[in-house]
């Protein structure tokens, strides 16, 4: 189904080409078949896509900062994505990346500058104790603080009518499960949960939902059970745990804002543990996409939507080694 959302127009100034990619005469990559400027986040993200491609044949950077920096793509070209650029446009120029990386010489002054780079930056990136990744309708939050405590390690919020809700995973930094966790407004105690998510291989076109996240016992709509993998929760329960983030209030227990917060903390909630292979499947989706989650209820299912967003940045975050060995 056609998607109603109203997508930003593409990027269309260029300033001139990578410089970064002329690497030797012979490399040097004259024309661009769509304009960026340098700073543009759309070549910040083509950058880190052929340092990548460097690293995967040259094997510079460690295996903790290699996957930093591929997240860090990831994430680059999410945003990308966001701000109006498609694939169409980007795909050509991650094979001028990819061909110069696989001619590149390893040894190569620009590209061990650029090495030199990631390494410092990705120091930095592993010194921080949480990590907010805002989109333009939600966002994932995540934490590496206190390794042995049990809480949201990776998290999205639905806060809705009838219900809250978070997605992502939960426990300790070492030990932590793919979690759904629910609150009814009206008491209701679904016994199964399922995730669906697109598969490009049988669907592939997908779906941008601009409509408000909201809690419904239909399908959301221009989605179907068909052309979706359907992930079924392998363990239920419930848990006491925080199904909204938390926000900065006075004694008084008032915002920023001056909106009334009240008391927030950890609540009651039913627990739904999918498997992790869901992981790949959420990774090759489009950021702005969203996954299903159903929850199977005995006056029927109902639905409600998360969207896929940085996820894949954030679960690699999660997943790094502390600057002072082993876990945080």
């Amino acid at each position: 189904m056609r998607s109603k959302y109203t997508v930003l127009k593409p990027k269309s100034a260029m300033m001139s080409p990578f410089r970064w990619l002329t690497l030797a005469a012979a490399l040097t990559i004259a024309a661009a078949p769509v304009a960026m400027a340098a700073e543009d986040i759309g070549a910040i993200a083509v950058k880190r896509y052929f340092l990548a491609q460097a690293d995967a044949r040259c094997h510079l950077l460690d295996k903790a900062t290699a996957s930093a920096l591929k997240a860090g793509y990831i994430q680059a070209r999410n945003s990308a994505l966001r701000s109006g650029y498609t694939m169409a446009q980007i795909s050509p120029w991650l094979a001028r990346a990819r061909t110069a990386a696989a001619n590149a010489s390893c040894q190569a002054p620009e590209i061990a500058s650029e090495v030199q780079l990631a390494r410092s930056g990705f120091r930095g990136f592993l010194a921080q104790t949480s990590l907010y990744l805002p989109s333009q309708r939600t966002a994932w939050r995540a934490s590496r603080a206190f390794g042995d405590k049990t809480e949201w390690r990776l998290v999205q919020y639905q806060n809705v009518a009838g219900t809250d809700a978070a997605l992502g995973l939960y426990g300790t930094l070492a030990h932590n499960s793919f979690s759904v966790m629910a609150s009814f407004a009206d008491g209701a105690h679904p016994y199964s949960a399922r995730l669906l998510v697109r598969d490009p291989s049988v669907n592939a076109i997908g779906l941008i939902n601009p409509s408000p996240y909201a809690l419904s016992q239909t399908m959301p709509q221009g989605m179907s059970e068909t052309g979706f993998v359907s992930f079924t929760a392998q363990d239920t329960g419930e848990a006491n745990a925080l199904l909204s983030p938390q926000v900065t209030t006075n004694s008084a227990g008032y915002s920023l804002t001056g909106d009334y917060v009240g008391e927030q903390g950890p609540v009651d909630a039913l627990r739904f543990d999918f498997p992790t292979r869901a992981f790949s499947a959420m990774a090759r989706l489009d950021p702005r996409e969203d996954v299903i989650v159903v929850f199977e209820s005995e006056d029927g299912p109902r639905y409600l939507r998360f969207e896929v967003g940085d996820f894949i940045t954030g679960l690699t975050y999660i997943g790094l080694p502390s600057p002072y060995g082993g876990k945080i």
